[in-house]
C-alpha cells in the first residue's frame, strides 16, 4: 500500500503515528508533502529520523512525481494548500482530508476560534472525501465534543487533534473499504485564514461575556492574545479573566 501524505504540525505527526503503527506500511511506501516552518519542526524531525521521504514542494506542482509513485491513497492532515483535482484523480478520489469542525459548518480555517466567538456549545472533527471544493466532500466519519466554558482556541486545537488521532484508524478503514460516505447536511459556513477583527476590539462595544469569549478565542501561545482598545485609545493585551475585569471597569 502506497500513500501520499500531505500534513503539517502535531496533527500530522499524531495521525502518521497511527498510520505507520497500525498498518503494514514501510517508510518507502510514503511520500510526505509538508511545510518548512519553525512550528513544523517536530513533524519534520520525525520524518527524517524514520527515513520517510519528504518535500516542501507544493503537491500541486508534483503531478509527475505522484503519478510515478502510483499511490493507492491520498491523505491530507492540516495541509495548507488546496489540492488540485488532477492530483485527486491519480488515486481515483480515494483521498481523505481531516477537518477540525462538524462540516458543513466552519469550512476553511480557524474553526475553533470562530466556534468560540460564535458561542457554540459543540464542535468536533470531520474525516471527509476530497473533491474540487474546499471542505465539501462526503463525510466518512464525524465525532462531536463539547466546548467547555474554560476552553480556548489553544485547548480546543489540541483536544481536536486527540480526537483525530484516536479515530484515525476507524476512518481510514472505512476509506480502504470503499465506504461511499454521507452527504454533508446542515447550515454551511466558511472562514478564511484572516485573524478575526484583526485581533483587536473596542472594549466599549462589548459586554463582559462577549469580551471574555474574544479573550478565549485569541488565546493561542506563543502568538499575541486578545488586544482591547480602551476608552482613552490605549491598547492592552488580555489573557486572563482577572485582567479583563480590571479593564472592563476602566
Amino acid at each position: 500500500m502506497r500513500i501520499i501524505f500531505c500534513g503539517y504540525g502535531r496533527a500530522a505527526l499524531e495521525c502518521l503515528y497511527q498510520l505507520t503503527g497500525n498498518y503494514d506500511i514501510k517508510p518507502s511506501d510514503i511520500i510526505v508533502f509538508t511545510h518548512d516552518t519553525s512550528e513544523n519542526e517536530g513533524f519534520v524531525k520525525h520524518l527524517k529520523a524514520n527515513n520517510i521521504r519528504l518535500t516542501y514542494d507544493s503537491v500541486n506542482s508534483s503531478l509527475d512525481l505522484i503519478r510515478g509513485f502510483c499511490p493507492d491513497y491520498f491523505l491530507s492532515v492540516y495541509y495548507r494548500h488546496i489540492v488540485s483535482i488532477d492530483i485527486l484523480n491519480v488515486v481515483n478520489h480515494k483521498a481523505m482530508n481531516l477537518h477540525p469542525s462538524l462540516l458543513p459548518a466552519y469550512k476553511g480555517t480557524k474553526s475553533s476560534v470562530w466556534a468560540i466567538l460564535n458561542n457554540e456549545k459543540y464542535t468536533g472533527v470531520s474525516f471527509h472525501y476530497m473533491d474540487s471544493g474546499i471542505d465539501t466532500g462526503r463525510i466518512i466519519l464525524q465525532k462531536e465534543i463539547t466546548i467547555k466554558e474554560e476552553d480556548t482556541a489553544y485547548s480546543l486545537y489540541h483536544k481536536l487533534i486527540g480526537v483525530f488521532s484516536s479515530n484515525f484508524c476507524e476512518a481510514f478503514d472505512l476509506l480502504m473499504a470503499g465506504y461511499n460516505g454521507m452527504e454533508q447536511k446542515g447550515l454551511s459556513s466558511y472562514y478564511s485564514r484572516k485573524l478575526p477583527y484583526e485581533g483587536k476590539r473596542e472594549i466599549k462595544d462589548l459586554n463582559l461575556e462577549d469580551a471574555w469569549r474574544f479573550v478565549r478565542a485569541m488565546y493561542f501561545p506563543p502568538y499575541k492574545g486578545a488586544v482591547f482598545i480602551l476608552k482613552d485609545g490605549s491598547r492592552v493585551e488580555v489573557n486572563s479573566i482577572e485582567s479583563l475585569h480590571q479593564y472592563m471597569e476602566v
